[in-house]
C-alpha cells in the first residue's frame, strides 16, 4: 500500500495548488457532471428525517435542560464567543476542538428534537463563522493559520456541524465555504495524524458537489498515512492490519481508525476498507472493556481488567467510527456493538439529568470524590468524579453528540425503496419512497424489553422492501407480520428482508428475548449480560453537591460537581454457577418511566446469589505516584512517552482491585445471600465485574 510521494512534494505540489486556486473561486456545482459512486451496504438518511420518541426523546430533552443547551456553566472555553471570534488562545488549538463537539452536538440535538432554542443556538456559532471567512478562503479564527499541526483537526470536529446543517436546509454557502477552503489550502496542512481526518468532511463534500478533485486530495491525504514520517505511530494502514496490542491516544486510534472505511465508501476498494476492519477487531482483541467500549486513560492498555477506565470521548468517538463500519459493510457485529456502547458506557458516563459527566469511567467505581481517579493517568485526581467539566474539557464538549449521534442513524437506506431499521429504539422515519410520502413509527422499551413494533403509514399503498436486524446475542427471535407469526428461520446475526405492498396500519412485531449470560474478565472477574444490557449492583449513592469554586468556575449552583459515596455494601462476590446460570437468577421489570438512567428509576433488575467479602475494602493512600503523558522531540518528531515519576501527597480513596479469591479460601463458609443488579447505565458507583466465588458446586 505504500506509495511515493516526490510528484507531490516537489513539483507536483505547485500543481495541486493551482488546480486548487482555479476551483476555489468556481461554484459548488461546477463539477465533472458525473454521478458519486457509493459502494457501501447502507447509506445515511438526513437527521431531520428520524424522530426519536420515549426514553430516546426524553434522553435528548434531559440534553437540551442539560450541559447541550447550557455547557456555558462548565466554564471556559464554552462560555466564550467560540468559533465566532478570531481568538480563543493564542497558545493551543485545543478549544477549537472542544466547542467544535458541542456545537456539532448541539445542532444535531436540536434537529431531532425540533427545538428552536437549540437550532438557533447552535446556528450562532456557524452562521457568523461562515459569513466571516477570510479573503483567502480560511474558516475560522485567525489564530488557527497560524500553524500546521492540529489546526486543521479542529475543522474535521467543526465541519460535522456544517455536514447536518446542510443536509437539513440545502443551504448552498455551506458547500461552497466547505469547498473554497479545503481547496485553497496546502495539502501538507492536512498530513499530520490527526488533521489527516479531514478525509470525512472532504468525501462528505465530493458527494455533494460531485467534484473529484476533493476525492483526489482525500485519497492523497489517506496515503499519507503509510508514509515514513508516521511509522513510529501504530494508527497506520499497515499496523492496523496486524494483530498486536499498541500504544497510542485511544481518541486518535479511534478516529483514524474509521478513514478506510469512509474511502471504501466512494472507491469501492477492500484495500482501504480492510484495515479499518482489522483496526476494531484488534480493539476486541486487546482492549474491549465490559461496557461496549475499549480502554482509554488516556491511551490504550491491556488487559481491560475491573478498574480500566475510558474517556467519555472514547464513547462518542468509538460508535461514531463504528457507524461508518456499519454502512460500509452490513455486518450486524457494528450494529451489536453500537448498542452496547450506547445502552451502558453512554448513560454509565453521565448523571440522568445530563448536567454532570465523568472524564474517565469505568465497570468498577465505589467512591467517586477528588481524590478517586484510580487509573495510572494522573491517579489521585478528579477526573473520575461527576461534574460539568472536571479534568480537560473535550469530554464536555464530546459528551453531546453521543446519543443524538445514535438517534440518527436509527434509521437508514439500502436503496431509495429499501428502508433500513439499522439499529433499535423508540423512534420514527419519514421520508419518500415511489415518491410517496410514508411514516414507520417503532414503538418499544427497548433495550429494556424483548418486544420492537413497526407501524407502518404510507399516504397510498407502496412497494419496498424493510430491513431489519436480528442481534447476535438473540437464539430465539420471533417476527410477526400482522399478528401472523413468520414461518422463516431467522437465525443471530444477520439483517433481514420483508418485501410487500405496505398499507396504512400494517404492523412488524419482532421479538428478541434476552437470557442472561456470564462475561470472563482478567483476576478471575465474571459480570451478568443480559441481552444488550450489562448490569452492576445497585449501590446506595449518596450525592454531595460541591460549592462552586470561584477562582476555577468550572461549575455552578444549578449544574454543581460532586462527590459521591456508597452508603451501602458493595464488596461481594458472585456465586453463580455457570452451567445453569438462567436457573440461579431472577429478572424483575419494575414500573416503566421515560428516565431510567438512574438508580432509583431503574426499570429492571435481577438478583443473583452472591458471597460478602469482608476484608475486600476502599484502599486509603497519603502518597501516590501518578503519570501523564509528556511530548519529547525525536529527529523533529514528536514521541508521546509516558512518565512514572510524578509524587502527589494527600488523603486519596480508591476503588479496590478485585481480590484473589481461591478455591481454599475458607471452604466451610457457606453463607451467601441475594443482591441486586441494575443495568449499568442506571448505576452510578457500581461492582460490575465481580470476584467470582466458584465453590458453591
Amino acid at each position: 500500500m505504500k506509495k511515493t510521494y516526490t510528484f507531490y512534494s516537489c513539483i507536483g505540489l505547485l500543481f495541486i495548488v493551482l488546480i486548487a486556486f482555479s476551483c476555489a473561486t468556481s461554484n459548488p456545482e461546477d463539477n465533472n457532471g458525473d454521478e458519486v459512486p457509493y459502494y457501501g451496504a447502507f447509506y445515511k438518511l438526513p437527521i431531520h428525517q428520524i424522530k426519536p420518541k420515549g426514553w430516546l426523546a426524553q434522553y435528548l430533552i434531559n440534553q437540551k435542560n442539560g450541559l447541550t443547551g447550557h455547557l456555558e456553566n462548565a466554564g471556559y472555553p464554552f462560555n466564550v464567543a467560540g468559533w465566532a471570534q478570531k481568538v480563543i488562545d493564542s497558545s493551543s488549538w485545543w478549544p477549537y476542538e472542544q466547542t467544535g463537539y458541542w456545537i456539532d452536538g448541539m445542532l444535531a440535538t436540536g434537529y431531532l428534537l425540533e427545538d428552536k432554542f437549540l437550532i438557533d443556538k447552535a446556528k450562532s456559532k456557524i452562521y457568523p463563522v461562515l459569513h466571516n471567512t477570510d479573503k483567502d478562503h480560511f474558516i475560522g479564527p485567525s489564530y488557527l493559520k497560524k500553524k500546521k499541526n492540529k489546526h486543521r483537526w479542529v475543522h474535521a470536529v467543526y465541519f460535522r456541524a456544517l455536514m447536518n446543517e446542510y443536509e437539513v436546509t440545502q443551504d448552498p454557502e455551506i458547500l461552497k465555504k466547505m469547498k473554497n477552503f479545503y481547496l485553497s489550502q496546502n495539502v501538507e496542512n492536512f498530513y499530520e495524524i490527526r488533521d489527516q481526518l479531514t478525509i470525512e468532511s472532504m468525501l462528505w463534500l465530493y458527494q455533494q458537489t460531485k467534484d473529484t478533485v476533493l476525492y483526489q486530495l482525500a485519497d492523497n491525504i489517506y496515503d499519507k498515512m503509510n508514509d515514513v514520517d508516521f511509522m513510529d505511530r501504530p494508527v497506520t494502514a499497515d499496523s492496523f492490519l496486524k494483530s498486536e496490542p499498541i500504544y497510542e491516544h485511544g481518541v486518535t486510534y479511534n478516529e483514524i481508525a474509521k478513514l478506510g472505511a469512509i474511502m471504501y465508501l466512494y472507491s469501492g476498494d477492500k484495500k482501504y476498507l480492510e484495515p479499518s476492519m482489522a483496526a476494531f477487531a484488534n480493539i476486541d482483541s486487546f482492549y474491549m472493556m465490559v461496557d461496549g467500549v475499549n480502554v482509554s486513560s488516556e491511551h490504550v492498555r491491556t488487559p481491560p481488567h475491573s478498574l480500566q477506565t475510558h474517556e467519555t470521548c472514547d464513547i462518542a468517538d468509538f460508535s461514531w467510527s463504528l457507524g461508518y463500519l456499519l454502512m460500509a459493510t452490513g455486518n450486524t457485529n457494528y450494529a451489536d456493538k453500537i448498542e452496547k456502547a450506547m445502552f451502558n458506557a453512554a448513560p454509565g458516563a453521565v448523571t440522568s439529568d445530563f448536567k454532570a459527566l465523568q472524564y474517565l469511567s469505568g465497570p468498577n467505581q465505589v467512591i467517586l470524590d477528588s481524590t478517586s481517579n484510580h487509573n495510572k493517568f494522573f491517579k489521585g485526581n478528579t477526573a473520575m468524579m461527576f461534574g460539568p467539566n472536571q479534568f480537560t474539557e473535550c469530554c464536555p464538549g464530546n459528551v453531546n453528540r453521543i446519543m443524538p449521534n445514535y438517534v440518527s442513524r436509527l434509521w437508514m437506506k439500502k436503496s431509495e425503496t429499501n428502508i433500513v431499521a439499522a439499529m433499535y429504539g423508540p423512534s420514527s422515519w419519514s421520508g419518500l419512497i415511489h415518491t410517496t410520502p410514508i411514516t414507520i413509527e417503532e414503538h418499544t422499551r427497548y433495550p429494556f424489553s424483548d418486544e420492537i413494533v413497526f407501524d407502518f403509514f404510507p399516504e397510498k399503498s407502496v412497494n419496498f422492501i424493510f430491513t431489519f436486524r436480528i442481534p447476535n446475542w438473540c437464539e430465539a427471535p420471533q417476527v410477526k407480520i400482522n399478528g401472523v407469526t413468520s414461518t422463516q428461520n431467522y437465525k443471530s446475526g444477520r439483517y433481514y428482508d420483508i418485501e410487500r405492498d405496505f398499507t396504512s396500519g400494517d404492523k412488524i412485531t419482532i421479538s428478541l428475548p434476552q437470557k442472561v449470560r456470564l462475561s470472563k474478565w482478567p483476576t478471575n472477574g465474571v459480570a451478568i449480560e443480559r441481552g444488550p444490557l450489562v448490569y452492576a449492583l445497585k449501590i446506595d449513592e449518596n450525592w454531595q453537591a460541591l460549592e462552586p469554586k470561584k477562582e476555577n468556575a468550572r461549575s455552578t449552583k444549578d449544574f454543581p460537581a460532586y462527590h459521591v459515596t456508597a452508603s451501602s455494601d458493595w464488596n461481594y462476590a458472585l456465586a453463580i454457577n455457570e452451567i445453569d446460570i438462567e436457573n440461579q437468577v431472577e429478572v424483575t421489570h419494575h414500573q416503566w418511566n421515560l428516565n431510567p438512567w438512574s438508580a432509583k428509576n431503574a426499570p429492571i433488575s435481577i438478583k443473583v446469589p452472591a458471597k460478602k467479602i469482608d476484608d475486600w475494602k476502599i484502599i486509603q493512600k497519603d502518597t501516590v505516584f501518578y503519570a501523564m503523558n509528556v511530548p519529547t522531540q525525536n529527529n523533529g518528531k514528536t514521541i508521546w512517552k509516558e512518565r512514572n515519576d510524578f509524587e502527589k501527597t494527600g488523603n486519596f480513596s480508591f476503588t479496590p482491585p478485585l481480590p484473589d479469591l481461591t478455591i481454599t479460601e475458607k471452604p466451610n463458609d457457606t453463607i451467601f445471600e441475594k443482591i441486586t443488579l441494575i443495568p449499568y447505565g442506571s448505576a452510578k458507583l457500581r461492582v460490575t465485574i465481580f470476584p467470582w466465588w466458584q465453590h458453591t458446586q
